[in-house]
């Protein structure tokens, strides 16, 4: 997940919805996108003790672990990766669309192993045994209100549409079809993730 953020943070044509916000912020401040997004991680966790209250479990702040490596990685797949040659729209959409193959993957197996998640998904899942609604409903609205919230940080410190393009809205419309996909046509592997250990 960690190789895609960083492919579409340097393709430059927008990151996952997710990944939006630490994007932008990243363009406007001294801050690399996965020290920022370490920091937003740990703001999606108490926002996830906000919603739960009492029902908040501690074993949730085990979700820094994940956020705190998958920060450091982002920003090591960014260095490691500036060799690429994406000087061109071409270029940069196809690096787009093997980013969004790439993080459905990583979502997949994140998903189905049942395993500590990753803030964005916690704060899903608080939101969504707060409000009583299914999990997939709460997940658009999360998407698209981290989309907003990116588009209004980057009109108002960078002046225009700068980190939140069509690659966010790409992988908006096709990372949940292809977890699902990723689903559907591995029952094997799916049912070995999911499995009790």
């Amino acid at each position: 997940m960690a190789i895609a953020v960083a492919l579409s943070k340097l393709a430059g044509l927008g990151t996952s919805p997710i990944s939006s916000i630490p994007n932008v912020v990243s363009l406007i401040t001294p801050l690399t996108i996965g020290q920022v997004t370490i920091v937003f991680m740990v703001i999606l966790i108490l926002l996830e003790a906000a919603f739960l209250r009492h029902d908040f479990s501690w074993w949730a702040w085990l979700q820094l672990v994940p956020s705190v490596i998958f920060g450091v990685l982002i920003d090591a797949f960014t260095s490691w990766l500036k060799w690429l040659p994406l000087h061109n729209y071409g270029a940069q959409l196809l690096a787009t669309f093997v980013s969004i193959v790439i993080l459905a993957w990583g979502v997949y197996f994140e998903v189905n192993s049942h395993t500590i998640l990753m803030a964005g998904e916690g704060i899903v899942t608080a939101a969504a045994i707060a409000l009583h609604r299914q999990f997939p409903k709460v997940k658009v609205w999360s998407d698209g209100t981290m989309v907003v919230v990116a588009v209004v940080i980057a009109l108002i410190g960078l002046h225009g549409l700068v980190g939140v393009r069509e690659g966010t809205v790409l992988s908006a419309l096709i990372t949940g079809r292809l977890v699902n996909y990723y689903t559907e046509s591995n029952p094997k592997l799916t049912d070995w993730l999911q499995a009790e250990v």
